[in-house]
């Protein structure tokens, strides 16, 4: 059914240089997993020893299969599952070897139904502290630049701030909903016209951002902790007076599974692996442009983020006296109180926002053009413009479902009381309660992205004939070659399926 079961006509669309797409790439893969994920994982799981363990993840797992799916699209010239589809036919194989794609693009899909309620948070964060700045120069000057965020608030009155949020859907479905439209708009104007013009600015503007943050965090912060929990080679666990575990060892990393599952799943997510995505960003690269040097690029670039994040952050944190913390709190809690005891927190405070509002933007485009490209093979003649509306529709009312969940469970909107999964220990909250509609697709999709990435790395390493791979990924040398065919054939799916085991079986009933 091979050449039946797509469309003949390549991409005529590519990248106008190496570094467009070395942006492109970069902006998929930066998200605020960078941001509020990596640092504190590497900090409680080790600090240094987690970032060692997380660099050889990278070099033995993450690279290996981010150069497959490069070279997957770049041959197929077509949208992720097209593309794996066309060389499938050429090779005699199985048209089933596209699910790899399919289940990349229904992950894809998926995270982006609860990505821009999150996105939609930090724009609505955004707006309060700008108006907040705002009122402070109406009043006092200038002079206002140089206060905390929210200054003349309480503590508490910040620490409310998200839970106010969470409990206004009106407000959440808003910002959702013009998150989602400033995605389709860049998505519909096509491949160079929109996504590139995006990224060429905005990733920019993101670096800029992150390096006046961290400057800012090493100038003002406490660096000595800031830096000693992200990178302090910790071997013991760090035992608060409670009694409690505030940071794990080595030894304990080793012992229960902890510290190698964190790397290779940080390694994993981190770069935007089995999503479809950096096939069909491959799609669209040039045949002279050096694939083994570009992925070495995007992977050495998101790594970087990830460590100048933490560096930009808990010097922050630890010099106000907070606990660090990941996620959601971290953001829209932790760092609100750090930057209004710090002086310009105001300022340096939106920034980090806006910081955190391009690299959801980067990704968020990335994740809508998996389908996107598809529908737009699947449907010849129809305009991407028309495909990327409908598909954002289908987005937004998933997404009002995932922020209606969000809603404080005194008030009975269906969508934050029903949770049907709840027997599932996967699908439970710490304390063994049901995760909410938002969490648990999030917790969905992090099966769904390493079964993709497990399917890629057999089809690259065992389908696909050394003759095609060779050929398209264009190595420097035979050996460096037969390291990545090894690599893909042998460590990448043992990685991968230590990734699905530790997060479906290890973390919900060992760690938990």
């Amino acid at each position: 059914m091979g050449a039946k079961a797509y469309s003949e006509k390549e991409t005529t669309e590519e990248w106008s240089s190496k570094i467009a797409f070395v942006l492109a790439a970069v902006g998929s893969a930066v998200g605020l997993g960078n941001l509020w994920r990596f640092p504190y994982v590497a900090g409680e799981n080790g600090g240094g020893a987690f970032v060692v363990f997380y660099v050889i993840c990278v070099v033995l797992i993450g690279l290996p299969v981010l150069v497959a799916e490069l070279f997957i699209g770049r041959r197929g010239r077509l949208s992720s599952a097209n593309s794996v589809l066309r060389i499938a036919d050429a090779e005699g194989r199985s048209s089933l070897w596209a699910w790899q794609s399919y289940l990349g693009m229904i992950g894809s899909f998926i995270i982006l139904t609860f990505y821009s309620v999150i996105a939609g948070w930090i724009m609505a964060f955004i707006a309060m502290i700008g108006s907040d700045l705002v009122q402070g120069i109406a009043i006092d000057g200038f002079g206002a630049l140089m206060n905390g965020v929210f200054a003349d608030q309480t503590r508490d009155d910040i620490s409310a701030k998200l839970g106010a949020l969470l409990s206004d859907p009106k407000r959440m479905i808003i910002y959702h909903g013009i998150f989602i439209a400033l995605s389709v708009f860049i998505v519909a104007q096509g491949v160079t016209g929109g996504i590139e013009k995006a990224v060429v600015w905005l990733m920019p503007a993101f670096f800029v951002l992150l390096l006046a943050l961290v400057v800012f965090a090493l100038y003002s912060g406490d660096r000595a902790r800031g830096l000693d929990f992200l990178f302090g080679f910790r071997l013991q666990d760090q035992i608060s007076p409670n009694g409690d575990i505030t940071t794990r060892g080595l030894f304990t990393g080793l012992k229960d599974g902890s510290i190698i599952g964190a790397a290779l799943g940080q390694a994993f997510f981190s770069l935007s692996l089995g999503s479809a995505v950096l096939s069909t960003y491959g799609s669209h690269m040039s045949r002279e442009q050096d694939l083994p040097e570009s992925s070495g690029a995007i992977a050495i670039v998101d790594t970087s983020v990830g460590i100048l994040a933490g560096i930009a952050i808990f010097p922050i944190v630890f010099q106000m006296g907070l606990a660090p913390a990941g996620g959601p709190t971290l953001m829209f809690s932790t760092l609100l109180l750090a930057f209004q005891g710090m002086p310009a927190g105001a300022v340096f405070g939106l920034f980090f926002f806006l910081l955190a509002l391009v690299a959801a933007v980067t990704s968020a485009i990335s994740l809508l053009e998996t389908a996107t490209a598809w529908f737009e093979e699947k449907r010849p003649g129809r305009q991407r413009g028309w495909v990327a509306v409908m598909l954002g529709l289908i987005i937004f009312v998933i997404g009002i479902a995932n922020a209606l969940s969000q809603l404080p469970t005194e008030t009975d909107v269906f969508f934050n009381t029903w949770r049907p999964w709840g027997i599932i220990p996967l699908f439970q909250t710490g304390d063994g309660s049901a995760m909410e509609l938002l969490s648990f697709l999030s917790a969905l999709t992090d099966i769904i992205l390493p079964v993709a990435g497990l399917i890629t790395a057999i089809f690259a390493g065992w389908i696909v004939s050394t003759a095609v791979s060779r050929e398209e990924i264009g190595f420097a040398s035979e050996a460096w070659y037969q390291r990545w065919r090894f690599l893909i054939r042998w460590v990448c799916p043992v990685g991968i399926v230590t990734v699905i085991v530790y997060g479906v079986v290890i973390a919900p009933f060992l760690l938990s």
